[in-house]
């Protein structure tokens, strides 16, 4: 079970994490091909905590959703998860598009063309101006992102869609890897619900 400490943090992440993804969609869309991704790593020296950050490389690529990973060290407990954010834009009338993941989010990981086991993954979904957000995060270890980065290939899928990593991808993850080795990462599933159904959220423009 969390602790109170653990439940503010996991809240806060996911805040911050809504509230700044419309400028990640933005940014990671907006990225030239000669853009490369770079693993960023945080100390911040007053609360002892680190933070490992990455945006895969084809989250420029707008038929695929945008993919981050994100690893909280230094606490207890030190945690990693990967999100995939997918928006659907509505239909010009002021209505979002039709959530497509609510009731079908696992993520089923296959590297070098044999299934790697993962944690269960939560999903929940936003309306912000007009287009339907819908984030799912599942838990990682330090054991699944070594074997992702020692990969030739890998792949993912979430229901009926199969998205790939890049090269550049799996590079990352090595890198990613070599960080996390000496860390023991919690794979405690994200707190919320399995399935939560979207929520609309007005932004007021200035």
């Amino acid at each position: 079970m969390e602790n109170d400490g653990t439940a503010r943090r996991t809240h806060a992440a996911w805040l911050a994490t809504m509230g700044g993804l419309v400028g990640v969609l933005g940014s990671a869309l907006g990225m030239s091909d000669a853009h490369a991704q770079a693993v960023n790593e945080t100390f911040d020296r007053i609360s002892g905590e680190r933070t490992i950050a990455y945006t895969a490389d084809g989250s420029r690529d707008r038929s695929q959703p945008v993919f981050t990973f994100s690893a909280t060290l230094s606490v207890d407990p030190p945690s990693a998860s990967i999100s995939l954010a997918f928006v659907s834009v509505g239909d010009g009338t002021g209505r979002p598009g039709a959530a497509r993941f609510a009731s079908c989010h696992d993520i089923a990981w296959s590297v070098d063309g044999q299934a790697l086991t993962a944690a269960g993954a939560s999903y929940r979904g936003q309306v912000i101006d007009g287009e339907l957000i819908e984030l799912l995060e599942q838990p990682v270890t330090a054991a699944w992102a070594a074997r992702i980065g020692s990969a030739r290939s890998a792949a993912y899928r979430v229901c009926r869609s199969q998205y790939r990593l890049s090269g550049a991808d799996i590079d990352a993850f090595a890198t990613i890897a070599a960080r996390l080795k000496s860390d023991t990462l919690s794979t405690a599933t994200p707190r919320g619900k399995p399935a939560e159904e979207p929520k609309r959220r007005s932004n007021t423009r200035a």
